[in-house]
């Protein structure tokens, strides 16, 4: 009898114990060590976003109704917006794995804002612009630190040269974004070999995000060529491209070694006046803050002005922190995440938290494969960089993102 009774509390605790142990697992391999920290996946993505529903639902109300008006979201940041050291930055970035996911979601309104700094890139990110002989992209350096102009905070300029400026691009209806100057010059505008137009960038004054609209495109891929018609200077700020007046299209400004104060001020302020309002803005800045030891006190009132400016806008805003780079990178990074939370409760704007994601300790999430390898390495690989993520991180950083977005 009571062997009897053994194995039917064997059946039971089997039956029991093995779906638990099937529903709680995690999609990275854990590590003897760090099993703890590793458990947090197991969390809903959802748990790391922060006043989400509070913040943001002039923005999620847009997207209820996505399939009568196109939702535009921007998303303004430094490296790790940009996806630096990833593979392709345009499709493995956590903006280019956001994007896709909501795109395949509320429907493709479009590419979006093309910004002529993915044309200063390394060969290894798979820019999409070329840039012609003697062509350069100002504002993409280190070294510029205060904004130079331009919706995306930089712009190409030919220098008197006249080879052209190429992109490829997918879309309808195309808005090539440039500058005028007193140097300025004319450029021809080709899509696919055809002549369509002329630009010219002479003006008595600097004017910034001047828009030229070619329209009339089947919805494939297109070549854009700039040929400047004379040696004086063109200058080109990006393109923005649309496939619908529907569905959701998402803009990246994000230049690598930037801070939040590079886009802060009224000169920012006059470019950006000049576009459609975003329904939502993502904002993510702090690595170069800890980095360069720039007080918390600065970075939050740098973040402020950014806030302040979109809320007048009329946009919601979201704040995505960073992961917690390693210890030669910045030893006190908590108390960056912690201005994050301050502003939200403060200016009720959203914080999706990637710094919790990433366990709160660099070498639990570089364990498990999460940041890239070594600096000048495109691969997208898994490795020890001090701050940046691998393909494996961007798309888990890009997915919990999503999760917060969506409906």
């Amino acid at each position: 009898m009571g062997e009897k009774i053994f194995i039917v509390v064997f059946i039971v605790l089997f039956c029991v114990i093995f779906p638990m142990s099937s529903w709680v697992k995690t999609n990275f391999p854990v590590n003897t060590g760090y099993e703890e920290k590793a458990t947090k996946k197991q969390m809903s993505y959802r748990e790391y976003g922060y006043n989400i529903e509070g913040s943001l639902y002039k923005y999620k109300n847009a997207l209820k109704n996505v399939n009568k008006k196109k939702v535009k979201i921007y998303c303004i940041g430094e490296s790790n917006t940009r996806g630096e050291y990833s593979s392709d930055e345009v499709n493995k970035s956590w903006v280019g794995v956001m994007k896709s996911l909501l795109q395949n979601q509320y429907g493709n309104a479009g590419e979006g804002f093309i910004s002529v700094y993915e044309g200063a890139l390394p060969e290894g990110t798979k820019p999409r612009w070329t840039l012609g002989s003697g062509w350069s992209v100002s504002g993409a350096s280190k070294e510029f630190t205060s904004n130079v102009g331009g919706f995306g905070g930089c712009f190409a300029i030919s220098s008197g040269n006249e080879s052209p400026l190429t992109l490829n691009f997918i879309g309808t209806d195309l808005d090539l974004l440039y500058s005028r100057a007193k140097d300025g010059g004319t450029a021809d505008i080709v899509i696919d070999g055809k002549k369509i137009g002329i630009i010219n960038c002479l003006g008595q004054s600097i004017t910034f995000s001047n828009k030229a609209h070619y329209s009339g495109l089947n919805d494939e891929k297109h070549e854009l060529k700039v040929i400047p018609s004379t040696n004086s200077n063109i200058f080109i700020e990006g393109a923005v491209a649309s496939s619908s007046k529907i569905g959701v299209q998402i803009d990246k400004i994000a230049i690598s070694s930037k801070m939040a104060s590079y886009f802060e001020g009224n000169f920012t302020e006059e470019v950006w006046n000049a576009s459609q309002k975003p329904d939502l803005v993502l904002l993510s800045f702090g690595l170069n803050e800890a980095g360069n030891g720039v007080s918390f006190k600065e970075y939050k009132e740098s973040m402020i002005k950014l806030v302040s400016y979109w809320k007048r806008r009329g946009s919601d805003v979201c704040l995505v922190s960073n992961q917690k780079p390693a210890d030669s990178w910045a030893n006190n990074w908590p108390d960056y995440i912690k201005v994050l939370y301050e502003i939200a409760d403060e200016y009720n704007v959203g914080v999706i938290d990637i710094y919790k994601a990433y366990f709160e300790d660099y070498t639990a999430a570089q364990k498990l494969g999460l940041f890239g390898v070594d600096k000048n390495d495109y691969s997208g690989s898994s490795g020890k960089n001090t701050a940046h993520p691998s393909d494996k991180g961007y798309e888990y950083i890009g997915e919990i993102i999503y999760k917060n977005l969506k409906l």
